[in-house]
């Protein structure tokens, strides 16, 4: 598990180090276009496998796995297949929605973009299945590398977007070629193993997959992608990409600190149980204290020199995103602070909690989106909107938290 998270941190280092030199390569028109093709990736990825991916760790033999990684490799295939049909007639129409003209062009991209990362996701699961962690740190390293580099070089020659789409493309999907490699023995064993009797049994046996936990998937990643979306929609890629880029500076402490925290928390409640609500209570309180007094600070030095840090490290084209990200801060203090503690909902709650809290984002933002629409707002005001309502979300997610909490 070490060397699993010696590769994760390898790879982000990379990616940070690379953004200030795409920032100078790139224009906000084509990071507008990137971030629009990487929230299509990131919402019909997740679809492809039904979420039957997620079970690949839990047969108890690699007979029935091997079975259930069959049936994700299918779905795959006829997901791709099918959402190619789809863009093949309708790419222009369904992308003029969100003001991504450019994009259309590139639309095999979206499909092998998605097909690979729902690969690379069925591969990874499997090496984990096998404690492969070594092969899995590997690729995260080569994926960021290779993506980053992709980048960059394009770009150097005037490829834009196209270098940003499949340096992205080699950044989600790139080492399923070696997971293919080291797991061929095995394919190679059990491949007699894989029937249709079997593949409908282990299918009907973890049918919560797909009937609980897609739905609940899809709710999240249309949620974290729905500023975003929301931006190309009702603005310009040029306004797109400048958010993209203040949404990534700003996510920094969250990739930094608060993932490692959300482990540790997660680690101590879980060893604790629910039998002991009013330790956790406490633990959890002061988890949240602790990341106040991290993050205030952090908001309020983010709300002082954002405009001019963005000019100096990423050029004068992104004094917008330095802005933005002025006012985007406090809902980022928030979301820091909150975030760990979701992890206690696993410990003492239960799973429709998840779903509840992802149908809450939505709506407010769906209502939000229409009545920006209906009352023709303007990008400031738009901003200041987006900033409040999830500023409340993630202090009515504390709520809830501590809610759930109740003996």
């Amino acid at each position: 598990m070490l060397t699993l998270a010696k590769g994760a941190v390898f790879a982000r280092i990379i990616g940070l180090v690379s953004i200030p030199v795409l920032t100078r390569i790139y224009s906000p028109e084509d990071y507008g276009v990137l971030a629009l093709y990487t929230s299509l990736i990131a919402i019909l990825a997740p679809i492809f496998t039904f979420r039957y991916v997620q079970a690949i760790p839990l047969p108890k033999t690699d007979k029935m796995a091997i079975n259930l990684f069959s049936v994700c490799l299918a779905l795959i295939l006829m997901s791709s297949l099918f959402i190619a049909v789809i863009l093949f007639f309708f790419s222009e129409t369904i992308l003029n929605w969100f003001d991504m003209r450019a994009l259309a062009p590139w639309w095999p991209v979206i499909v092998l973009g998605a097909a690979g990362t729902a690969l690379y996701e069925l591969f990874s699961l499997w090496a984990t299945r096998k404690k492969q962690y070594k092969i899995i740190a590997k690729t995260q390293v080569t994926q960021s590398f290779f993506g980053n580099l992709t980048k960059i070089l394009m770009g150097l020659f005037s490829f834009k977007p196209a270098g940003l789409l499949i340096g992205q493309f080699i950044a989600q999907s790139g080492g399923v070629g070696s997971f293919i490699k080291q797991s061929l023995p095995d394919f190679i064993k059990l491949k007699s193993q894989v029937t249709k009797s079997r593949s409908t049994f282990i299918s009907s046996y973890y049918r919560g997959f797909p009937v609980f936990r897609l739905p609940s998937q899809i709710l999240m990643s249309l949620s974290l992608q729905a500023p975003t979306l929301m931006m190309a929609a009702l603005f310009s890629k040029e306004s797109t990409g400048q958010l993209s880029l203040a949404m990534v500076a700003l996510n920094l402490p969250i990739t930094l600190i608060v993932r490692a925290v959300s482990k540790a928390y997660y680690a101590e409640i879980s060893s604790i149980g629910k039998n002991n609500i009013e330790k956790i209570r406490r633990i959890t309180f002061s988890v949240q204290k602790k990341l106040f007094l991290i993050g205030f600070p952090l908001t309020i030095v983010t709300m002082f020199v954002a405009e001019y840090a963005f000019v100096v490290i990423f050029g004068n084209e992104w004094l917008k995103a330095g802005q933005m990200a002025v006012v985007l801060a406090p809902f980022m203090l928030l979301q820091f602070t909150s975030l760990p503690l979701i992890e206690a909902i696993n410990v003492v709650g239960s799973q429709i909690h998840f779903l509840i809290l992802s149908i809450v984002r939505v709506l407010g933002l769906i209502i939000m989106f229409v009545g920006s629409i209906y009352f023709h707002v303007q990008e400031s005001t738009f901003l200041i909107m987006l900033s409040a309502y999830l500023t409340l979300f993630y202090l009515f997610t504390s709520f809830f938290v501590v809610f759930s909490m109740r003996k």
